[in-house]
């Protein structure tokens, strides 16, 4: 066995048949795919590690360093972050030793049975924690909607009723086979709530753009959008892969309740068609929740540390944090 590290974009080209096999065998999230890291990969400081075994790549450790922390490219964006890997060596264990890495690592959104914890559970100073939380809906296909929720009773299924009727509206799903990116109509929505205050000035930056446009282009994800009168009112950026489908961004304006509203319409159209899963992503939001009732699911966050005493503050300055964003709150409100 070898180890290769890719530190610049253009090397991520070099093994992206190989990325894409690794990828294609297991069960992955769209974040672990060879377009959303290489697009992603555009200013970031690149540290990727290939494990390769008769010049056959195994394992791929999709990171980058930021801040002297080794972290999953792009995982502030990420939904879910994990390795791709069909091995249960641990040789990459050793590369990251080497390079004064394996007290240095940070890693985010992890599910239950990410193949990193595997890798990851001997280390003598870590934390592994709940960080936040997602959720997934299932439904069958039905031409009477909302019938397919079949885990809600009659007063629940009503008020999905009265969300759909709630606007008289043109809903559509763009994709790369029948349109071009949307940019301008995300543009345009995004200035719009930014200008309302929805949104800070760092909202969908030009990066982010640049990669959503990728993931669109290379067929990976798809824009929805709901239109009022002549004004493009709520559009959704969702990753689909057969009859899985995973929200991603939502953008919308001021009407009432029109986010619910474009999530619901989203839901409505695609199981009058079929079959679906539908992925909310991070967080467990309240309308989510009361309007949906998903299957709720943990997500963890490893960190390692050079020495007790690290890991110790690390955990002191997590509890600084709760304790200031709970007062924060409680001001707040």
């Amino acid at each position: 066995m070898k180890v290769k590290i890719l530190e610049h974009k253009s090397q991520l080209l070099e093994v992206k048949e190989d990325w894409n096999r690794l990828f294609n065998d297991g069960d992955y999230s769209d974040f672990q795919s060879f377009d959303y890291c290489y697009h992603s990969a555009l200013v970031s400081n690149l540290f990727t590690i290939c494990l390769l075994e008769n010049n056959r790549i195994i394992e791929i450790w999709p990171c980058e360093v930021i801040d002297k922390k080794l972290r999953f490219i792009n995982d502030i964006h990420a939904d879910f972050c994990d390795i791709l890997s069909s091995s249960n060596s641990m040789k990459i264990l050793d590369v990251l030793k080497n390079n004064n890495l394996l007290g240095n690592l940070s890693f985010r959104n992890l599910k239950k049975d990410a193949l990193i914890l595997k890798k990851l559970v001997g280390l003598d100073f870590c934390d592994l924690s709940n960080s936040v939380n997602y959720s997934i809906l299932s439904l069958e296909q039905t031409d009477v909607f909302p019938a397919n929720f079949s885990h809600f009773v009659y007063r629940q299924k009503r008020r999905l009723k009265r969300i759909i009727n709630k606007y008289n509206s043109v809903h559509t799903i763009i994709a790369i086979e029948n349109n071009s990116f949307p940019y301008e109509d995300i543009i345009t929505l995004k200035n719009k709530m930014i200008a309302l205050n929805m949104r800070d000035d760092t909202f969908l930056d030009d990066g982010f753009l640049r990669l959503a446009e990728g993931l669109y282009n290379s067929g990976k994800l798809i824009v929805s959008k709901v239109v009022v009168g002549n004004e493009i009112v709520a559009i959704s950026l969702l990753f689909k892969s057969e009859n899985y489908f995973s929200f991603w961004v939502d953008l919308y304006n001021d009407f009432q309740m029109i986010n619910l509203y474009h999530n619901v319409m989203v839901i409505k159209n695609i199981t009058e068609k079929s079959n679906a899963f539908f992925n909310f992503g991070r967080g467990t939001y309240n309308y989510k929740i009361q309007n949906f009732s998903p299957e709720i699911f943990n997500l963890f966050e490893f960190n390692s540390f050079d020495s007790e005493s690290g890991r110790l503050v690390f955990l002191l300055q997590k509890k600084i944090i709760k304790w200031f964003k709970k007062i924060h709150k409680k001001i707040k409100s």
